[in-house]
């Protein structure tokens, strides 16, 4: 079969490129801005589903295309670009298919149709019905929390997992979370027994968690004992909705669907009420039943790797705190403790001066480097080389301070030490760009 996989490049889309890839399916692919590497047996096609909206003649239909699987998705503040991915772009994409016969199965979200003041299941639930409603042979997946390496949900939820006390949102109402691998398997068994008639399925796991007893699932695969789970008070959490609405804050909670932003007050709507759906259902459509979620977590999450994740944002905190402290003191009660430092080194007056505004104003380019993502590769490496520099000229001219009782010098090994392992993890500049 001949499939077209929009939205390749995104978390649905890349598990379910080997897959289709080893059923034998000949795959075109589609994204924003295809990458210039392509696995063999496919092709890159540019699609920008927000232009396709706007103008329908902007993307030359394949020919030969015997499927096409929607796989684009978008959380955003801006409900309008959202609406024109998940729902004018996907509509223009399914007449596309519907004028050259070919069949769709459109990967929406659970819970698309019940909440019409959430945006981004509002934009869902208008794609999926205009796609019902054309009458040709077309399916709507409805799948809850998607787990699994590669995730946005999942890299929160691994963020979360260490911690001794968990902040939630909520932790009474329950979803059904599955492996992105059953995705996978259902949309196989999908193709093997496509269904004679237009439908939505829902795609969930056996099992109905509350946010705490998912965290529990994860901190047991990775050999912790269950968590220990804090909830704010609802009249707090509601007037952080109405202000982060306001303001446009996008809420830290891990429970993200696809994408990386809701707004606070939307996502509290969802983990405030149950989101569940029978699993019999896809099993009378194709014979397909999830696995239970602890069997799927065998090599995901992992404690090394989550602890990383904990760990990486706040050891990056602490050296934007020693930077930016660097150059307060360094212009503020420090400058005279400088001088009288470079004095000891032989430099006095007015080179001293500009040694000790020049240092302070390098130290906060670098924390200010390290705030941004575009920025913080390059500010790794000159952290490094810096630190480097300074401890070496330090042991050559003023080798005195290595006796310091409280080593201030010596520490610099440690944050040699981290800036390399933060570097490890750090993408390139154009891996960061996408």
């Amino acid at each position: 079969m001949r499939i077209l996989l929009v939205g390749a490049g995104g978390f649905v889309g890349r598990h379910l490129l080997p897959a289709l890839l080893a059923a034998g399916h000949e795959l075109l692919l589609t994204a924003r801005r295809p990458p210039v590497d392509a696995p063999a047996g496919v092709r890159w096609l540019a699609l920008d589903l927000e232009r396709l909206a706007e103008r329908p003649d902007s993307f030359a239909w394949p020919a030969g295309v015997d499927l096409l699987i929607n796989a684009a998705g978008t959380m955003s503040l801006d409900e309008a670009s959202m609406a024109r991915v998940q729902d004018s772009g996907a509509r223009a994409l399914f007449d596309l298919a519907a004028a050259h016969g070919a069949k769709v199965l459109q990967i929406s979200a659970l819970g698309a149709g019940a909440h019409p003041d959430v945006a981004f299941l509002a934009s869902k639930a208008a794609a999926d019905r205009h796609l019902l409603e054309l009458g040709i042979p077309a399916l709507v997946l409805r799948p809850s929390l998607l787990l699994g390496p590669g995730g946005a949900s999942s890299a929160w939820l691994e963020r979360l997992s260490p911690l001794p006390l968990i902040p939630l949102l909520d932790n009474r109402a329950r979803l059904q979370p599955l492996h992105v691998e059953d995705l996978v398997g259902a949309v196989l068994a999908l193709l093997r027994r496509w269904p004679e008639r237009a439908q939505v399925i829902p795609l969930v796991g056996p099992q109905a968690l509350t946010q705490g007893e998912l965290l529990d699932e994860l901190r047991r695969a990775q050999g912790w004992p269950r968590g220990r789970y804090v909830v704010p008070p609802a009249a707090l959490l509601d007037a952080l909705g109405g202000l982060g609405r306001r303001a446009g804050w996008r809420t830290l909670s891990p429970l993200r669907l696809v994408g990386s932003e809701m707004c606070i007050r939307d996502r509290l709507k969802l983990v405030r009420h149950d989101n569940l759906a029978d699993p019999a259902l896809l099993d009378a459509a194709c014979g397909y039943r999830c696995a239970p979620l602890a069997s799927r977590l065998l090599g995901w999450p992992q404690a090394a790797r989550s602890l990383a994740a904990l760990m990486r944002p706040l050891m990056l905190a602490a050296l934007v705190l020693i930077w930016l402290g660097t150059l307060v003191a360094c212009l503020g009660p420090g400058y005279g403790w400088g001088l009288r430092i470079l004095g000891e080194a032989g430099i006095h007056g007015w080179p001293a001066s500009l040694a000790v505004i020049a240092g302070a104003l390098l130290d906060g380019a670098l924390g200010v480097g390290l705030l941004l993502r575009r920025w913080r590769r390059r500010a790794l490496l000159a952290q490094f080389w810096l630190m480097l520099g300074y401890s070496l000229a330090i042991s050559l001219i003023l080798p005195h301070y290595w006796y310091d009782p409280y080593m201030a010098v010596g520490k610099n090994i440690v944050l040699m030490v981290a800036t390399l392992w933060l570097l490890g993890d750090e993408p390139r500049a154009r891996e960061a760009r996408g």
